[in-house]
């Protein structure tokens, strides 16, 4: 083999091995999540892929936390941090628990917040009942792909919520007596600020409970 063999060789080989690392084709749930974790199916959803969700105090978040907690918000709060396929978040409320806050995982297009959040949003409770899912579509991938964020109220008896991302439903699990922060790369329309997500809601043994559209719209 000569040189330029050789060097068409080695190409060749650090793409297959970066594909090998980074890419997933169409066919089914792709085997990690955002930092690498293998990713769980939800055995009672086929073609699911399990977010992970977990309820921690802000102080343990550190770093993560404090780079995006309101001035109001003590630095305890409690906390509820999502880590999905390619989004992540943190979802908590005030002290009076009248407002809860989202921060979004991402890149932020226009440089002005650090990683690894990229948006956010404040809704207002009304009776521990969010009245609006606070859509977001700031944030991009690490592809550049736009994102779409927003909260999700639980059925009555529903403790996962699914969303549909195309070749795999992501599952999402109700914690901490909050909305779910949901996410989506699909259905988004930039220029009206809107976002469509397909989303199922389970019981705690994952049978299927009621299936719809949420048709988002930033707040004006």
């Amino acid at each position: 083999m000569g040189l330029d063999g050789l060097r068409r060789a080695v190409v060749i080989w650090v793409l297959l091995v970066g594909c090998v690392a980074g890419c997933h084709g169409g066919d089914g749930p792709p085997p990690h999540l955002l930092y690498g974790e293998a990713a769980a199916e939800f055995e009672p959803a086929p073609h699911s892929v399990l977010s992970v969700g977990r309820v921690l105090t802000g102080t343990a978040l550190g770093r993560r936390f404090a780079l995006c907690r309101p001035s109001g918000v003590a630095a305890d709060t409690r906390v509820v941090e999502r880590i999905g396929v390619f989004a992540e978040s943190l979802t908590f409320a005030d002290p009076r628990n009248e407002t809860v806050y989202a921060c979004d995982g991402g890149i932020d297009p226009a440089g002005e917040r650090h990683l690894p959040w990229c948006g956010g949003s404040a809704g207002r409770l009304v009776a521990g009942q969010l009245l609006d899912p606070r859509l977001d579509v700031v944030c991009r991938d690490r592809t550049g792909r736009p994102l779409a964020y927003a909260w999700v109220e639980p059925a009555a008896g529903a403790h996962w919520i699914g969303v549909d991302q195309g070749n795999y439903t992501e599952i999402y699990e109700a914690l901490g007596e909050l909305p779910v922060r949901i996410a989506t790369g699909r259905r988004i329309d930039l220029a009206r600020s809107s976002a469509t997500f397909v989303v199922t809601h389970y019981d705690s043994h994952g049978k299927p409970l009621i299936k719809a559209r949420l048709e988002a719209r930033v707040a004006g």
